[in-house]
């Protein structure tokens, strides 16, 4: 056992591990690897009844109840798998489909409807050659164009999906075993040293907001956790620990 007088200090984010929650309570297969967050935050609440009397009405008994936690997660980047968990039910599907595009653009002098379209690092993608349909700025089709015009062309274009999120009405994020790992600094050696968090049921909050904007830092991506409590045991582990080094 550590001395009591031993202080530590915590700073660094956690990596943090999902893993599904077996028809026992126990984790089993792991589902999701944060590695790239910017906050983990851990916050606990309690509510507080007090009985006052006497001269003055003191406080003198204190009775706790409710206790709450919550863990917030900013995460800097997203994965299809991050995104399923905060959006739906945790399922990501694979598959080849078509997608609906528009791409806007100005007539000029002899123009007919564009052959292809730019994407990211300039690349560039085919129209299809049937099934495009063309619009002016009042909506209605058209297959002549005026010089500085803008026009819209509608197309289906075959794509091939790395990964395709539903989020349905009656779909939402599930509840998983969760384990934060970080560390803690010694104030005595100024050495790190292992420290994890674990939550045995944890489940991820449906709010959800992702930021698309022109300027500014990049978007954000939040997994908030109700920390629930299991069958058996406690809320929440906090565990700071070592482990036998490899020599050499």
């Amino acid at each position: 056992m550590g001395n009591i007088l031993d202080k530590y200090g915590i700073k660094e984010v956690a990596d943090v591990m999902f893993y599904e929650i077996d028809s026992t309570g126990a984790p089993s297969k792991p589902v999701l690897y944060l590695d790239t967050l910017k906050v983990s935050t851990i916050e606990q609440t309690a509510e507080e009844a007090v009985a006052s009397g006497g001269k003055g009405n003191a406080p003198l008994i204190t009775w706790d109840y409710g206790k709450d936690i919550n863990v917030t997660l900013e995460d800097a980047l997203f994965s299809a798998k991050s995104m399923a968990i905060m959006f739906g039910d945790g399922t990501v599907k694979t598959d080849t489909s078509t997608l609906k595009k528009t791409i806007a653009w100005t007539a000029t002098t002899g123009a007919t409807v564009p052959t292809f379209f730019e994407g990211p690092q300039g690349k560039k993608y085919a129209v299809p050659s049937t099934g495009v349909t063309t619009y002016d700025a009042t909506g209605a089709t058209v297959s002549s164009f005026n010089v500085g015009d803008i026009y819209y062309t509608t197309f289906d274009m075959p794509v091939t999906s790395a990964g395709t999120i539903e989020v349905s009405a009656n779909s939402f994020p599930g509840t998983y075993y969760v384990t934060g790992d970080t560390y803690a600094r010694s104030m005595t050696t100024g050495a790190d040293e292992f420290y994890q968090f674990i939550i045995p049921k944890a489940k991820v909050k449906s709010g959800n907001t992702i930021t698309l904007e022109a300027e500014g830092d990049p978007s954000v991506f939040n997994l908030d956790l109700h920390v629930l409590r299991p069958a058996s045991g406690p809320m929440m582990k906090l565990v700071k620990y070592d482990m036998t080094e490899i020599a050499g």
